[in-house]
């Protein structure tokens, strides 16, 4: 199917690895002119050359979304570079105690009661922060062309909660909320915005940690495809079988950010292969 992307301006935040990366993969693969970003020079310039190797268009632009300078650098780098953006996939965020690089040592998972509270400002400035920041920078333009997509990407653990990761979780859910209001707001517009949470997805950094799950669990095997087997059904249970890869997300970010779904709007959609056990 043709998704009518060519010639659209892309922007996918923390893009340069991970979900990003496969979300701006496949946008490329769309015909879409992709912006990847990172706050890693080198590589965003990979995750370009990659893409450009494969036939497809794209650029980069480095800066910290947590702050408004970053922000500042980033949109005015691709407003010197493309002029524009069309499509705003807020992918960048994380979780403090996995990022913070403040010298400060601190659990991977830290309890409830634990997390200080100044994690919870950087987890919600990661997250929140930074999409409100772009928003505000990109959507006038949308709103002058008459045209623009917005997409949140939230997590599993935005509407099914489990203890501790509070930080994340609360900064996931606000995402997916703000996307509800901001679509009210730009009713009349042209411009639809949606949230996809993603499930468990396969990146390098969860291979990592779940490889080092099963060995501290006693499982006797290195061998990824068990591993993952024995995750999905005893673990964290997911009817699809198997954990997500990037490009399930970026398909469907293609398919929202498309003309095709113009009727699609303030919703949330969650790509988890049924991880979730609620029914919304």
């Amino acid at each position: 199917m043709d998704l009518d992307l060519a010639g659209k301006r892309a922007l996918v935040t923390g893009s340069n690895s991970g979900i990003g990366k496969g979300i701006a993969q496949v946008l490329a693969g769309e015909g879409c002119t992709v912006a990847i970003h990172g706050r890693d020079h080198a590589r965003c310039e990979d995750a370009v050359a990659e893409i450009v190797a494969a036939g497809g268009k794209a650029v980069s632009a480095t800066g910290d979304l947590a702050s408004e300078a970053g922000c500042a650098g980033v949109a005015a780098s691709l407003h010197d570079q493309l002029g524009g953006i069309d499509i705003l996939v807020n992918n960048a965020g994380g979780r403090a105690s996995s990022h913070r690089n403040d010298g400060v040592e601190r659990p991977e998972n830290p309890g409830w009661l634990e997390t200080p509270w100044a994690d919870w400002v950087w987890t919600y400035e990661q997250n929140v922060g930074a999409a409100v920041r772009l928003i505000q920078s990109y959507v006038p333009g949308m709103k002058e062309r008459g045209w623009g997509r917005v997409i949140n990407i939230a997590s599993a653990a935005a509407t099914q909660t489990e203890p501790d990761l509070a930080d994340y979780a609360a900064a996931k859910a606000a995402m997916v909320n703000l996307t509800s209001s901001l679509a009210k707001t730009l009713a009349h517009t042209g411009i639809t915005v949606n949230t996809i949470s993603p499930g468990a997805v396969e990146t390098p950094s969860l291979r990592r940690s779940f490889t080092d799950l099963a060995a501290r669990l006693g499982w006797d095997s290195e061998d990824w495809d068990e591993i993952e087997r024995r995750m999905t059904r005893e673990l964290i249970p997911i009817a699809a079988d198997r954990f997500g890869r990037p490009e399930d997300i970026g398909r469907m970010v293609a398919l929202l950010a498309s003309p095709l779904s113009a009727y699609m709007t303030g919703a949330n959609y969650r790509v988890d292969g049924g991880q979730c056990r609620s029914i919304n």
